[in-house]
């Protein structure tokens, strides 16, 4: 059985928006993703932020790295739709 572990990295605007929506030690401060098989794929949208706020973000890169034997992570590096930048 496989060990995969999942990351979201941002780009520079992606994460100044998610900053805003959601400042680091806030109550708010938590991303709920669907089941690792469940991932989106690149060009798709997600949109997260707390209740009532979403923001749309878009995979913009999705990466797997083998760390060895059956460990594996699945990196999602996700960015702001263009007419936000």
């Amino acid at each position: 059985m496989s060990n995969i572990e999942l990351d979201i990295e941002w780009t520079e605007a992606a994460s100044r928006k998610i900053e805003k929506l959601m400042p680091r030690g806030s109550q708010e401060a938590f991303l709920a993703l669907p089941p690792v098989e469940c991932l989106p794929m690149e060009g798709d949208v997600l949109f997260l932020g707390p209740s009532g706020k979403q923001q749309p973000f878009i995979v913009a890169e999705r990466q797997y790295h083998h760390d060895g034997d059956a460990d594996w992570t699945i990196i999602l590096i996700l960015d702001v739709p263009q007419a936000t930048h």
